[in-house]
């Protein structure tokens, strides 16, 4: 049986939509671009590939009306959950993510990165960029139900000490 657990991430645009497959950990594992009009049979032959994802996070961006219903569909069809994520200047962060992949050579190494666009597209940089926000997110609730166990345990413990307290002392009247 397959342990392995992944996060697909998509990136919907009108043209082409970026995919990322990331592992819980939030590490890149698969990244492609594909022609939106294929999506469906494209991604679920990355579906076939990857059979450990439980989860598909999209982006709520640019064709997500069009296309995040479909992703839940397919998402039912394999019973794995769906999501939408905020997607604001993610090609900006997944731009700057290509040039750290594809270090400029040339006479470009001396352009600022941040005035260079890439030379191919992005979108699937930018799938893993909102794959990686999914993950942070997951990390931060877990951190919140840690904190959560922390102050009840803390509670649970000062309860306790103030019913021992009132029965000690109860019983040192007596």
């Amino acid at each position: 049986m397959n342990n392995i657990s992944y996060i697909a991430a998509v990136d919907p645009g009108n043209e082409k939509t970026g995919v990322a497959i990331l592992s819980q950990a939030g590490e890149l594992i698969y990244r492609t671009i594909v022609e939106t009009k294929t999506f469906n049979s494209s991604f679920e032959s990355i579906l076939s590939t990857y059979l450990g994802i439980y989860h598909i996070v999209c982006g709520n961006g640019t064709n997500h009306k069009h296309l995040y219903p479909s992703i839940q569909q397919i998402g039912r069809n394999h019973k794995i959950t769906t999501s939408l994520i905020d997607e604001s200047h993610s090609t900006e962060e997944a731009r700057k993510l290509y040039w750290q992949y594809n270090p400029p050579t040339g006479w470009r190494r001396f352009v600022p990165k941040g005035m260079q666009f890439p030379p191919e597209p992005v979108d699937d940089l930018t799938a893993y960029v909102i794959g990686k926000r999914y993950t942070k997110q997951l990390k931060e609730e877990d951190q919140n139900k840690l904190q959560d166990c922390k102050v009840e345990e803390d509670l649970e413990a000062k309860r306790l000490a103030a019913i021992k307290k009132l029965y000690n002392e109860g019983d040192a009247h007596e």
